[in-house]
């Protein structure tokens, strides 16, 4: 080869190297989410979360490597708790993992998944879903779905009850189940969980209600002697996006984000029927008892306790709400 050519041969290519990567012609730059958890980084609550982000990097390495990225910016510490679905609707972030008791504020009717009978995928079925993103998305949100739930709320106290009956208690609520604590008589007691353990030590608190699973992780184990059965509502753990993000994906990875909560949703479900076992036991073992109440005073207990859920959901939202108690309960 001529040295002439040769040398108009290495213009060219190093033009190339450097301008066509700038312009993008073979390079993609990665799409880029940013996520946020309503809880702190080692919390069991954000065990869902890992199953749907362990689905999306799998998906995205087999199919569009380096196209997709999910950024955790972090959780409570980075955005305080009720803030952080206003940040996704205002686009501050992109995507959070949340509970429906951290949003109600923004969208009350979303306190009903708490009464629901279904699984996430059953929901997916009979409409409830396509329900619940149709108000999600007035809200200027894209409801992904319940990728963390099933797990039941237990009610934990520190002196021992015989019936369903809370009178003369002072119960720590969240908005959760503060409409059972009243139903029973219980007087609610509004702190958040960061103050639950000295509330409980100082005896200003005779109880609370949370997840089956957790208690441990707060040390509140060490001041609890008691867990009463039955178990109540589900903790659902909803999941998120900003409405203009989620138009704006191509479509692939539209079905990347629905498929990695759909998957889940599923393996959360199996993975808490086996955890909440170890859980109970571990509780055992520390010393608390459970007071399984009568058969007539469970009744009564859940009876109370979706009564009133729903009686609070449809005082705020007649109409919605009854299509939700209809979509969300089973018939008999």
């Amino acid at each position: 080869m001529k040295k002439g050519l040769v040398f108009t041969f290495f213009v060219v290519f190093s033009a190339l190297t450097v301008f066509v990567p700038q312009y993008g012609l073979t390079q993609v730059e990665p799409v880029t989410l940013k996520a946020i958890t309503a809880w702190p980084k080692n919390a069991s609550d954000n065990k869902s979360l890992d199953f749907f982000l362990e689905s999306v990097t799998r998906q995205v390495a087999k199919k569009y490597p380096g196209e997709l990225k999910i950024n955790m910016i972090g959780g409570p510490e980075a955005v305080k708790i009720q803030d952080q679905v206003q940040a996704a609707q205002r686009g501050m972030v992109d995507m959070v993992h949340t509970t429906n008791a951290y949003y109600v504020s923004v969208l009350p009717e979303v306190d009903a998944m708490k009464l629901s009978n279904f699984t996430p995928w059953e929901e997916r079925a009979n409409g409830a879903w396509a329900f619940y993103n149709e108000l999600h998305e007035k809200k200027g949100l894209y409801f992904l779905g319940r990728i963390g739930t099933d797990l039941p709320f237990s009610l934990y106290l520190t002196k021992p009850i015989k019936t369903a009956d809370l009178k003369g208690l002072n119960i720590r609520v969240s908005p959760m189940y503060i409409q059972l604590v009243k139903g029973l008589g219980g007087n609610p007691v509004v702190i958040p969980p960061t103050e639950v353990y000295t509330a409980l030590e100082r005896n200003v608190v005779d109880g609370y209600g949370w997840p089956s699973i957790g208690i441990r992780e707060w040390g509140w184990d060490k001041h609890t002697k008691y867990i009463v059965e039955p178990p109540f509502y589900s903790g659902p753990h909803p999941m998120v996006m900003n409405l203009k993000t989620w138009n704006g994906l191509p479509k692939k990875f539209q079905d990347v984000i629905n498929e990695a909560a759909m998957e889940a949703e599923r393996k959360i479900v199996a993975y808490y029927v086996e955890e909440i076992k170890k859980e109970l036991s571990l509780l055992k073992q520390a010393g608390l008892q459970v007071i399984d109440l009568p058969p007539a005073e469970k009744e009564k207990f859940l009876k109370i306790a979706y009564e009133e859920g729903w009686k609070d959901i449809l005082g705020k939202s007649p109409q919605v709400g009854a299509k939700l108690k209809e979509l969300l309960t089973k018939k008999k």
